[in-house]
């Protein structure tokens, strides 16, 4: 495959291109643009759809993407109909392929059977049907077995997706989806050093940081919804928000913001770039104090503050270790106060944690941290935030804990004490040794209710510290959760913990390295088990920040949020 090379400094044998449409943020949908797949389906296929870049540009002779599929039937045997289209994100119109005209058209069909006729097959032999040899291969481009995208289809600048949906022998219910975003741009803007004033980074380009770039206080970064932002290699390209300025990253689950590599899908690796470090005047148990990566100082006295909003964010493949104690974490979160919104955010690959919160008081809703080399989510100096819907996936060996959480390593009873409220949390692990679900020590609090802990190597938690066993009942408490297949149990102390399940609560397909299930399944614990919130914590939360709730764990039997098109579960 002959490829074309924008960057003098890429990794050897790969290349990096970008590409992507200008768009009204006015016209972008807010919510979810799928119709849900068909719920508690215990061997649901899992299906894994990419391009070999996000974003392509003309300029360079590169018009049109490869496509490539890999499909895990996992046993699923069922007649089943396969539904290939390319969609228009922006008008949403969308074209069919059918393999009897080998082309897109208009009207609904699926691959194999005319209009208004699917035709059932078994999608364990998909790939046979298709002409190749396995269930892992290419559809269409270089190789493809369908050969090369048809000259009907844009590539004009926009953002497309393909999307293939694996349906019941009908067409009606849809068992299982994947989609691949991609788009088509006209420049790519370099960027590094400092921004002075605001600007905003328009979804009709690319931006490249070519090594560290700050926002200045007084200054908004605003990047519209749908953009590619690449990190650089060589030259450690890094987002830092300084205290008192703002980055408003607000994308939508049709037009995610993508922070990545610049390496080609299949040659990327987790410490490609540096990652997004926002800092705030929000306080901390010993601050100001200077950032991760020498990011500068933060911390303050305003909880209040805010340092803007993030939504529909992606943090790929970044993260780079100086040393043991000086690391860039996916998204640094340090002295960010309560004004910053945050919702819906992944952390995909990265080396160091994937979301570390260094004091300050912000909440954070719906999240996904997947496979961190480190610690998934941690927090120290003195964290004071919420959040609810989060999710840890360990899906390999390499991992650390799900949580490591502290307070202060050298007092650990300084104030503000780190005390985090968490409701509705799933993290399942995978690892050969050692390691706890949860890490709790130097100090720190939690209120920790409708958890889900699977598979760790170690307890589910483990309380560390004559400190933070001291605090156990009082600002230590976790109740109302499931742990499950832990190998040494629940906790190595007595947590006096109630309502607490070691029964497996039936998600479907958590370890997948193709395309996770987490819903949990018909008969699980999990499905009626979960807390409202007590009143004690509504009153104390008249925002309306958590929602009442009657399940157990991150993600709703009736809204997989984690599969909702805007997430990633690529490996490279």
């Amino acid at each position: 495959m002959t490829l074309h090379r924008r960057f003098s400094f890429s990794r050897p044998g790969c290349t990096f291109l970008a590409g992507l449409l200008l768009m009204a943020a006015s016209a972008l949908p807010a919510a979810a643009f799928f119709p849900p797949v068909e719920p508690g389906i215990p061997n649901r296929p899992a299906i894994l759809l990419e391009t070999n870049f996000y974003v392509f540009t003309s300029a360079l002779e590169l018009t049109e993407p490869d496509l490539d599929l890999t499909l895990d039937a996992r046993g699923y045997t069922a007649p089943a109909t396969v539904y290939l289209y390319w969609e228009n994100r922006s008008t949403q119109a969308k074209s069919y392929y059918n393999q009897a005209a080998n082309s897109f058209g208009s009207g609904e069909v699926d691959v194999f059977g005319v209009a208004g006729a699917p035709q059932a097959i078994d999608v364990t032999g998909l790939g046979s049907r298709l002409g190749a040899s396995s269930n892992t291969f290419r559809l269409f481009g270089s190789g493809g077995v369908l050969g090369s995208l048809p000259a009907s289809l844009p590539r004009a600048t926009g953002r497309y997706q393909f999307v293939i949906e694996i349906r019941d022998s009908a067409g009606d219910k849809v068992i299982a989806r994947a989609n691949a975003m991609y788009s088509h741009v006209d420049a790519v803007i370099h960027k590094v050093g400092n921004i002075t004033s605001s600007e905003t980074w328009t979804a009709n380009n690319a931006y490249y940081l070519n090594g560290p770039t700050f926002i200045d206080a007084g200054a908004t970064l605003t990047i519209e919804p749908g953009t590619f932002v690449f990190g650089g290699n060589v030259n450690q390209g890094v987002l830092v928000v300084k205290p008192g300025s703002k980055i408003m990253a607000a994308g939508t689950a049709r037009m995610p913001i993508v922070m990545t590599s610049e390496f080609d899908v299949g040659e990327r690796e987790p410490g490609d770039w540096g990652g997004l470090v926002i800092s705030g005047n929000a306080p901390c148990n010993v601050c100001p104090r200077e950032g991760e990566g020498d990011s500068g100082l933060f911390g303050g006295n305003n909880a209040a503050d805010s340092s803007g909003r993030l939504s529909y964010l992606r943090v790929e493949f970044a993260g780079i270790r100086f040393t043991d104690e000086n690391e860039l974490n996916g998204i640094a979160l340090q002295g960010v106060g309560s004004g910053t919104v945050i919702d819906h955010i992944q952390v995909h690959h990265n080396a160091d944690d994937g979301v570390e919160f260094f004091g300050g008081t912000v909440d954070a809703k719906y999240v996904l941290i997947t496979d961190s080399q480190d610690d998934s989510i941690d927090w120290t100096f003195g964290w004071r935030g919420r959040m609810q819907h989060a999710v840890v996936l360990q899906r390999f060996d390499d991992h650390d804990k799900g949580i490591e959480a502290d307070n202060e390593k050298s007092n650990n009873n300084l104030e503000p004490r780190s005390h985090p409220t968490i409701y509705n949390l799933t993290i399942s692990m995978w690892r050969d040794s050692g390691d706890p679900g949860i890490l709790l020590r130097r100090g720190t609090a939690i209120t920790l209710r409708n958890a889900i802990v699977m598979n760790a190597k170690d307890y589910a938690v483990d309380v560390d510290g004559a400190v933070t066993e001291s605090l156990v009942g009082n600002l230590l408490t976790i109740d109302n959760s499931i742990f499950f297949n832990n190998r040494d149990g629940f906790a190595n102390v007595d947590l006096h913990a109630t309502n607490i399940l070691a029964s497996d609560p039936l998600l479907p397909n958590s370890r997948s390295r193709v395309q996770p299930d987490l819903a949990p399944l018909a008969g699980s614990p999990a499905r009626s088990g979960g807390a409202l919130i007590p009143a004690a914590v509504a009153a104390a939360t008249a925002d309306g920040f958590f929602d009442a709730v009657t399940h157990i764990g991150g993600v709703s039997p009736d809204d997989p949020w984690v599969d909702d098109g805007w997430t990633t579960f690529s490996d490279n």
